[in-house]
């Protein structure tokens, strides 16, 4: 049985990751005359006029994976909740810089390709991004809510 219920969250967090990292597109376009274009974690492709093009992004899969890998560490630092409350304010800093590179991919560079007026839509990757914030930030809340716990009964001895 699981005792802490932090846990819980960051587990979703590092699925909700795992999903993006796996190839759930964060955006896709499509035009009147049968254009594409999508954005994953990694590039982002378009398909114009029959050619294709492929722009390779790694920074937001490299802070993506380095997001993956402190919340796993949080994972097995229950017993030093400071250490835990502090790589959670990085890992909540980490997923906001990749959402915040995937919207400047989108709006500089896709959405001008074709039917600049058209928006597209945001799509399963997107949202499992921030399933991964906000369950972060739950995550982070029930940890400083131990850590006061445990400063209480401290108090009382």
């Amino acid at each position: 049985m699981i005792q802490r219920p932090q846990s819980i969250f960051l587990l979703i967090v590092v699925i909700a990751e795992i999903l993006v990292i796996a190839g759930w597109p964060l955006w896709t376009k499509t035009g009147m005359s049968g254009e594409t274009a999508q954005v994953f974690i990694s590039e982002w492709t378009s398909q114009i006029q029959g050619k294709a093009q492929v722009e390779a992004n790694y920074i937001p899969l490299i802070l993506t994976l380095i997001s993956v890998a402190l919340t796993a560490y949080i994972l097995f630092q229950f017993k030093n909740r400071m250490r835990q409350m502090a790589l959670g304010l990085v890992n909540s800093m980490l997923i906001a810089a990749t959402m915040g590179y995937s919207f400047y991919t989108i709006y500089k560079k896709t959405i001008p390709l074709f039917n600049p007026e058209m928006q597209g839509a945001y799509d399963l990757g997107f949202y499992a991004l921030i399933v991964a914030l906000l369950a972060n930030m739950i995550a982070n809340r029930l940890i400083r809510k131990d850590e006061m716990l445990v400063q209480s009964s401290n108090r009382m001895r």
